[in-house]
């Protein structure tokens, strides 16, 4: 006799389900076949071995919505401005663009290095416009701007001792010290509002304690005896 169909149905009732076969009849073939009786009480030990009740739980959501901070309002006064900036520092380069280079400046060496000041010019306008659209690529934006600043302030006291340029030029780096300023203001107050921080059960202040039940040690495996092979690239020729 077949004894698959009864196994399937002893499997189904064991989790619950309605098997192919009618239970009376599957009772009645346990008790003249002493290896399905074997294989029921083997299946059943392996299943009580695997299959444990969930430790309980307490409910801590009230005290989690109790200790948890409100969330905080976000600030958008400097955020505006740096996007402000942002927006005069992008036309201001685009502005260059179409007009490269000085009157006196004809040839084609001079005409490229004002192309360059438009490009670098409109991308440090569309770099605050960015860190005011997603504050927290401000703080990877500031040593970048923050270096630019630096040396063009130097530049621009040598340029100044030596009467090469004058006041209106100067006006347009400010726009560069207002934006860094700014974007270090946003790189505050975006750091200022983190995540909150995971709660337990000690910072929660309550004496619930979850005990998880002990699981049997896994057997140790056998080693496994691994042998040299000869590599298959070298080949013996006769």
């Amino acid at each position: 006799m077949d004894c698959a169909p009864f196994r399937e149905s002893l499997s189904a009732a064991m989790d619950g389900e309605t098997g192919p076969l009618p239970e009376a009849e599957v009772e009645r073939h346990l008790q003249g076949c002493g290896a399905c009786q074997a294989w029921r009480d083997q299946a059943q030990r392996l299943r009580r071995a695997m299959v444990r009740q969930a430790p309980a739980v307490p409910d801590l959501t009230a005290a989690i919505l109790e200790r948890a901070p409100l969330p905080s309002r976000e600030k958008w006064a400097a955020r505006v401005a740096l996007g402000l900036v942002g927006l005069v520092q992008s036309g201001l380069g685009f502005a260059e663009f179409l007009v490269p280079g000085d009157a006196h400046a004809a040839h084609a060496g001079a005409i490229h290095l004002s192309n360059e000041s438009a490009a670098w010019n409109l991308a440090l306008g569309i770099g605050l416009l960015w860190a005011a659209l997603r504050p927290r690529t401000a703080g990877a934006q500031l040593p970048l701007v923050a270096g630019f600043a630096l040396v063009l302030g130097v530049a621009s006291v040598i340029d100044v001792s030596g009467g090469q340029v004058g006041a209106g030029r100067l006006l347009t780096h400010s726009l560069l010290v207002v934006g860094l300023v700014l974007m270090v203001v946003v790189h505050r107050e975006h750091r200022r509002s983190p995540a909150p921080a995971p709660l337990n059960a000690d910072a929660l202040g309550t004496d619930d304690e979850v005990h998880l039940p002990e699981h049997d040690a896994p057997a140790r495996l056998a080693p496994v005896r691994r042998f040299p092979r000869r590599p298959a690239s070298r080949h013996r020729a006769a």
